[in-house]
């Protein structure tokens, strides 16, 4: 699988490609906490989510808090 990460940081937009829904969350969450904005995961469909909403989907770490 590919998945597509963006952001905005204050030096301007960045994107990153991983292989897997992990290093892809990582990404995603290491961005968040670097100041970026808009951060966002696509997946191999097309179909964007926020890093939270990614864990939830793809790798369901916890980390996001308890799941309903």
């Amino acid at each position: 699988m590919l998945f597509i990460i963006r952001a905005n940081t204050p030096d301007g937009h960045v994107a990153y490609q991983t292989r897997t829904a992990e290093a892809a969350l990582e990404r995603a969450r290491t961005l968040a906490g670097e100041e970026a904005e808009d951060v966002q995961v696509s997946d191999m469909h097309g179909r964007v989510y926020d890093p939270e909403a990614f864990d939830r989907c793809f790798v369901r770490s916890g980390a996001a808090g308890p799941e309903a």
